[in-house]
C-alpha cells in the first residue's frame, strides 16, 4: 500500500519505520525544515523499548536506565517508591532519554522505503472511494491510507471532525535540560499547586519540570524572583536542583489533552497526540505513540478496508484507561485544600510497596511487535 503519515515526532517516526518493515511504501511529511525534537527530556517505560528494539532502533549508550521512581512531598518525605531495577528481568529497563538523541536515533532507524517530506505541514487531506487525497503544498496525491501523526492540534483530525475543543488540566508546565547530577533515581515531588520532577540524564545532566497550578495562557513568574517564590519550599534533590538553575526554563506550555481519543475513520487514521492527547502524569504519552504504530501496522495486515475499526478495536480500551488514569493522578497531586493532602499523603504511605509496582507491572506489561497478533474486537466507545 502507498501510506502517507503526516507528522515525523516519536509516533510518525515509529509507524513509518513500523510500515515501512511491514512492506508497505510511506511517505513522510513534517512540517518542520529538519528533524527536529520537541521537548527537553522523556522517559521510556518497558511497553515502548520493547517494542523500538523489535523494529530495529538502536539506542544502545542514549539513555540512562533508572533504578527507581519515587513520589515525595515537597519537603522530601516519600510517598510511594518504585525499585525499577528490580523488574528489568521480567520487563525489561526504564530509560531516560534527551529529546533530540531519541528523536536522531528513530530518524537513523528508518527503512529506505520512507520517503520524507519536510518543512511542507499537511494543508487538506479527504477520503475519496479505496484511499485518501492529500495536499502539502506541491499538489493533491492519491495514497491508500493517510495516518495523522500531527500532534495536540493535527490538522488531519481536524478535516475529520473539525475543531476538536482541548481540555485544559488545570496546570502549566515549565521543562528544560540542565548540568546537574541527580544519580540514577527520578523524583517528583508534590507540594499543592506545585510541582517539580527531576529525571537524571547521560553525561552528568538532568531533565527538570515544573508544573502549576495557573489557569489557562496565564503569564509566566518572573526570573528568577517569580519562579523562586512560585515554587519555594522544595527540599532534598529538587529544591537543591532548583537552587542551582541559572536560567529561566526554556519550555513552557499549558498541559491540554483531547477529551477523548478519535482514532479517524476510513482510509484516514490517527496515532499519538493526534488521536488521544493525554496529560504527561504517567509518562506514557510516547508510549502509547509507539504502541499505535505496531498496532496501526497490524490492523493494516488485513488490507486497508476495515483497518479503521480493527485498530481502534485493538487500541481504545488501552488508551482510554491510560488517559483516565493520567488525568486522575493530575488532580490528586495538586490537591491543597486541607485536609486532602494529608489524606492523600497517609494513603500513599500506608499503601504496600507492591501495589504501586503492580499498578506499574500492568500498565507495562503489553509490549506488540510486529510479529504479535491482537484481539481485533470493537472496544467500549466510552
Amino acid at each position: 500500500m502507498d501510506i502517507l503519515i503526516a507528522g515525523a515526532g516519536i509516533g510518525g517516526l515509529t509507524a513509518a519505520t513500523a510500515l515501512g518493515r511491514a512492506g508497505h511504501t510511506v511517505t513522510l511529511v513534517e512540517r518542520s525544515p529538519g528533524f527536529e525534537a520537541a521537548g527537553a527530556g522523556i522517559v521510556l517505560a518497558p511497553n515502548a523499548l520493547r517494542i523500538l528494539a523489535s523494529l530495529g532502533v538502536e539506542l544502545d549508550g542514549l539513555g540512562l536506565r533508572l533504578a527507581r521512581n519515587e513520589v515525595r512531598t515537597a519537603a522530601g518525605a516519600p510517598l510511594t517508591v518504585l525499585d525499577l531495577a528490580t523488574m528489568e528481568e521480567d520487563f525489561g529497563p526504564t530509560r531516560s532519554f534527551a529529546r533530540a538523541d531519541l528523536h536522531q536515533a528513530l530518524v537513523r532507524a528508518l527503512p529506505s522505503n520512507v520517503a520524507t517530506v519536510l518543512g511542507h505541514p499537511l494543508r487538506t487531506v479527504e477520503e475519496r472511494q479505496n484511499g485518501a487525497i492529500a495536499d502539502w503544498g506541491q499538489g493533491p496525491e492519491r495514497f491508500d491510507v493517510v495516518v495523522g501523526a500531527d500532534g495536540l492540534r493535527s490538522a488531519t483530525r481536524e478535516a475529520l471532525y473539525g475543531p476538536a475543543p482541548l481540555r485544559y488540566s488545570g496546570t502549566t508546565c515549565w521543562r528544560g535540560v540542565t548540568a546537574f547530577d541527580c544519580g540514577d533515581t527520578a523524583i517528583e515531588a508534590w507540594g499543592g499547586r506545585a510541582r517539580v520532577g527531576v529525571v537524571p540524564l547521560t553525561g552528568g545532566r538532568t531533565y527538570y519540570f515544573l508544573v502549576l497550578a495557573a489557569p489557562p495562557r496565564a503569564p509566566a513568574p518572573s526570573w528568577p524572583r517569580g519562579f523562586r517564590a512560585a515554587f519555594a519550599g522544595f527540599g532534598g534533590v529538587p529544591g537543591a536542583l532548583l537552587s542551582v538553575l541559572a536560567d529561566a526554563p526554556p519550555l513552557h506550555h499549558d498541559l491540554s489533552e483531547l477529551d477523548r481519543p478519535l482514532w479517524g475513520r476510513g482510509r484516514i487514521l490517527l496515532l499519538g497526540d493526534a488521536a488521544h492527547a493525554m496529560t504527561p502524569n504517567q509518562g506514557q504519552g510516547a508510549a502509547m505513540a509507539v504502541e499505535d504504530a505496531v498496532a496501526l501496522a497490524l490492523a493494516l495486515r488485513p488490507g486497508a478496508d476495515g483497518a479503521a475499526d480493527r485498530y481502534r478495536g485493538a487500541r481504545h480500551a488501552r488508551v482510554r484507561n491510560v488517559q483516565l488514569a493520567s488525568r486522575r493522578i493530575g488532580r490528586v497531586a495538586h490537591w491543597h485544600r486541607s485536609p486532602l493532602p494529608r489524606l492523600r499523603d497517609t494513603a500513599l504511605r500506608l499503601a504496600p510497596p507492591s501495589a504501586a509496582a503492580r499498578a506499574l507491572r500492568n500498565l507495562v506489561r503489553p509490549g506488540l511487535t510486529l510479529a504479535d497478533a491482537l484481539p481485533f474486537e470493537a472496544a467500549d466507545p466510552d
